[in-house]
């Protein structure tokens, strides 16, 4: 019962686009576990970042999130996983005092500029990935999200209900800020 609830739910905020080319992956930060490693939903971000990367979406992966309670910085962590896993420095971007979706989006167009780019994927969970478009166009961004098709989300629907109810309310505060 659950499951089929989360899917229906969900279905509006998710965004599909097909794999082509672009100037730099975005990989999203989410809080990190007390010890400042990765959450289990990090760790999703950053593989499908890497799977993304791998593919041929864009030759460079920008994490972003800042510094959380504990002296961590989520940008860092994310960086070294990706590092560990096998994407090349040269190819890392980090940005790394954004809180907010709404703050990853601006940090991220001044940071990528240095680069050129323009056009961007975003990495997140299927239900964050519409607003997360709606906030990095607004910064002037081309934007197409990643679908990762075998997201936690999917597997883990009362957790996911929890989160798409919290993706609403994010939604009406983005709406009523623009």
């Amino acid at each position: 019962m659950i499951g089929p609830l989360a899917r229906a739910l969900g279905a509006p905020l998710r965004v599909v686009d097909p794999l082509t080319p672009l100037g730099a992956i975005v990989v999203l930060g989410a809080p990190l576990l007390p010890d400042g490693s990765l959450s289990d939903v990090l760790s999703e971000r950053v593989d499908a970042g890497l799977a993304l990367w791998r593919a041929g979406g864009a030759p460079l992966v920008c994490v972003t999130g800042g510094a959380t309670g504990a002296g961590h910085n989520e940008a860092d962590a994310m960086a070294s996983a990706l590092l560990a896993r096998g994407l090349p420095p040269s190819a890392l971007r980090r940005e790394r005092a954004s809180r907010t979706t709404a703050e990853n989006a601006r940090f991220c167009a001044d940071l990528l500029a240095a680069d050129q780019v323009r056009a961007v994927w975003l990495v997140s969970q299927p239900f964050h990935g519409r607003r997360a478009r709606l906030l990095f166009r607004r910064v002037g961004l081309d934007v197409c999200v990643w679908h990762i098709d075998d997201s936690l989300e999917y597997r883990q629907p009362r957790r996911a209900l929890r989160w798409i109810g919290r993706e609403y309310a994010a939604w009406a505060w983005a709406l009523a800020r623009r």
